[in-house]
C-alpha cells in the first residue's frame, strides 16, 4: 500500500493530512491537504492512460484535472473547483456536451474497437447462465455491425458524478481512468443512463446526431458488462446494479 504523504511530499511540499477516498475497488485514491490547496493521489492499473487523457483534453480546451506528477504507481492531480453534479442542470450539461464534442475530435491510432467489444463478449462467466444466453443472442450481431470508423478519444464512464460544477457553470470533467479510443456513441450511450432530461440537455450542447435507441441500448449493455467484469477482476462485489441494468436493457 502506498504511503500517500511520503509519495506526495517531494512533489507538493508539506502534506498536512491525507484522507482515503472511496472509489473503484481496483484503485487507491487519497485527498491531500496542503498549504497550497487540495490534491488527489491515485494508484491503479490505468493511471498512465488517465494522465495522458487529461493532458490531451486540457490541450483541447476541456476542463479536466491538471496532472502534477506521474510515477510508475501513482498519479497526482490538482483538485477541480466545484462539486459533483447531483442532478440534471441544463447549463452544465450543455457545456459538458460541447466539451465532449471537442474530446471526440481527438483522433487516435487504430484501436480495434470491434475487437475490444468482442473480448467483452468472450468473458460472460460473470453472468448468471440464463442472462449470458440472452446476451449472446442480442449482442454478437450488433458487434459484428459496428463500424470500424476512425477511433476517437472516449471518456469511457461519462455520468453526472463525473461532471463538476459551481452553480450553473461546468468546472471540470474528471475520472479519465477508463479513457480509450473507439466509437463516440459509446460515451453518449453511457451518458444516456442519466435519464432523458439530462441526455436532452447534453445533446443540446453536443449537437444533434442520429442515435438509434437500439444502438444506445446495446452499448449500455456492453458498458455494464465492462464494469461488471472490471469489478469482478478487482475482487469487488458491486455486481447487482450492473446485472439489473443488463436485464433491463435486454427486456
Amino acid at each position: 500500500m502506498l504511503d500517500p504523504i511520503l509519495v506526495a511530499t517531494p512533489h507538493l511540499g508539506a502534506v498536512e493530512r491525507a484522507e482515503p477516498v472511496d472509489g473503484f475497488v481496483g484503485n487507491q485514491t487519497f485527498r491531500l491537504h496542503t498549504a497550497d490547496g487540495v490534491y488527489y493521489l491515485k494508484s491503479g492499473a490505468t493511471i498512465a492512460d488517465e494522465a495522458r487523457a487529461c493532458e490531451l483534453v486540457r490541450a483541447a480546451g476541456v476542463p479536466a484535472p491538471e496532472v502534477i506528477a506521474l510515477g510508475t504507481n501513482y498519479l497526482i492531480t490538482r483538485e477541480l473547483a466545484g462539486r459533483p453534479l447531483a442532478e440534471a442542470s441544463a447549463s452544465v450539461l450543455q457545456a459538458a456536451g460541447r466539451a465532449m464534442r471537442r474530446v471526440h475530435s481527438i483522433a487516435g491510432a487504430d484501436a480495434g474497437w470491434r475487437r475490444r467489444l468482442q473480448q467483452v463478449l468472450d468473458d460472460l462467466d460473470v453472468l448468471p447462465a440464463e442472462l449470458a444466453v440472452r446476451v449472446r443472442e442480442m449482442l454478437p450481431p450488433f458487434v459484428a455491425r459496428v463500424q470500424e470508423t476512425a477511433p476517437v478519444l472516449l471518456h469511457g464512464d461519462l455520468h453526472l458524478r463525473h461532471l463538476y460544477a459551481v452553480g450553473g457553470e461546468l468546472t471540470g470533467i474528471l475520472d479519465w481512468g477508463d479513457a480509450a479510443y473507439g466509437d463516440p456513441v459509446f460515451d453518449l450511450a453511457r451518458m444516456s443512463m442519466a435519464g432523458p432530461e439530462a441526455m436532452a440537455a447534453f445533446l443540446d450542447g453536443y449537437g444533434v446526431i442520429e442515435l438509434p435507441e437500439r444502438t444506445l441500448s446495446c452499448y449500455r449493455v456492453l458498458w455494464s458488462l465492462m464494469a461488471l467484469q472490471a469489478e469482478h477482476l478487482a475482487g469487488g462485489d458491486w455486481f447487482q446494479a450492473h446485472l439489473d441494468s443488463i436485464t433491463r436493457e435486454l427486456s
